[in-house]
């Protein structure tokens, strides 16, 4: 601007300069009124662009432009209010369901709001939108929908037990990618936990014989059982259950359930277990050091059955551990995930459990196979006939 203009600017008041730029934006012509009055053709139409920003409020001059920003920002706020209100999905949610939503609303909004308010980039949308599925994502649905089919059915199965299954099925694929489509589907493993509980431990002492022979006890069913007592509150009362499991197949032979923590409970099993296998003279019958165990009546009737008891050391459960492997997975697969209203009720599922656990669930150190398989493919070779 010219030093002309610059000088005129500072001789003309504010209210003249406002007067003159009414006169124009109401129908005046220009040129008549800078000749009128005298003003210089450029600082004429200088005053009427600056005095277009004549909208104040509060004493703060808005130009038309930032009136107009300021209807579009309040209309694009409007848009993401609408659009949180009915989307379905946060900027928090995982990327994949912003991704889906914004592709079943996009006729709807403009891709430019549904972006910002989910926190999107628009590119990112843009390739998703124009990708088509591949080969392995579509496989990748298909063994997630096999997956979540056997989740429900055994909702205690991680991600091998899963992928053996899926491999019965004639799905073969790794425990990683079962692992993360586990993840990406929100399955979790059902595992209870074991409340707190005093523990009594017993002071008698007896050799533990299965510590060496165990490799010869692997080679064959009914060559040693291992055998523990453990508890579980019902109904305010206390239920004590005593279990048989051969070491070779992992197979539960026999268990009873009773009030009362004696030997006879122990008794009981062992005489129902040796009817159902009759096994062989020498069977080694291992437990912990409990009372219930080392009871003269029971060491003097395994005796008379040919039986040799072991007995784990002192404070040593993992001489033991298939049988507390065994419980513990009963508790947490079954008796920590449900509420009983009866004893009848907790008898029950306890003898559902342990079916599943014979014939149908996968034991990992079983090479993913069942107990009652185990055992079926043990006598199918040995009971064949020589050539």
């Amino acid at each position: 601007m010219s030093n002309k203009n610059a000088n005129a600017k500072k001789d003309y008041t504010d209210k003249f300069k406002r007067n003159i730029v009414k006169m124009y934006l109401r129908g005046r012509n220009g040129k008549s009124l800078h000749t009128k009055y005298n003003v210089p053709k450029s600082t004429f139409y200088y005053w009427v662009e600056e005095y277009k920003k004549l909208f104040r409020s509060n004493g703060t001059i808005i130009t038309k432009h930032d009136f107009n920003n300021i209807l579009l920002e309040n209309n694009r706020i409007k848009k993401l209010l609408e659009i949180y209100s009915v989307i379905g999905c946060s900027p928090q949610s995982s990327e994949i369901d912003k991704l889906n939503a914004i592709k079943k609303y996009k006729a709807q909004y403009p891709i430019k709001y549904l972006c910002e308010a989910l926190n999107v980039n628009r590119s990112k949308f843009y390739r998703f939108d124009a990708h088509k599925e591949t080969k392995t994502e579509l496989q990748n649905k298909q063994l997630a929908l096999q997956i979540i089919a056997i989740a429900t059915d055994n909702p205690c199965y991680g991600s091998k037990r899963i992928c053996h299954e899926l491999a019965r099925k004639g799905f073969i694929t790794s425990y990683k990618r079962v692992s993360r489509l586990m993840k990406e589907n929100g399955i979790r493993v059902e595992i209870g936990k074991k409340p707190a509980r005093p523990q009594n431990k017993q002071n008698f002492s007896s050799e533990n014989i299965l510590r060496y022979k165990k490799r010869y006890a692997l080679s064959s069913p009914d060559i040693a059982w291992l055998s523990d007592i453990t508890e579980f509150y019902v109904c305010d009362c206390k239920f004590y259950i005593c279990s048989i499991e051969d070491i070779y197949s992992r197979y539960v032979i026999s268990f009873n359930i009773s009030t009362n923590n004696d030997s006879a409970l122990v008794a009981n099993t062992f005489v129902d277990a040796y009817e159902k296998r009759n096994p062989p003279y020498g069977l080694i019958f291992h437990s912990d050091q409990g009372a219930n165990f080392t009871a003269s009546s029971i060491r003097a009737m395994l005796k008379a059955y040919g039986v040799k008891q072991s007995f784990s050391r002192i404070a040593t459960p993992q001489d033991n551990a298939h049988m507390e492997s065994l419980f513990a997975t009963l508790k947490k697969e079954e008796l920590y995930r449900k509420s009983y209203n009866s004893p009848e009720e907790f008898f029950q599922s306890v003898y559902n459990y342990i079916d599943y656990y014979n014939n149908f669930r996968l034991h990992s150190r079983l090479n993913y196979r069942t107990p009652k398989e185990v055992l079926d493919d043990f006598d199918e070779i040995h009971n064949q006939e020589p050539f």
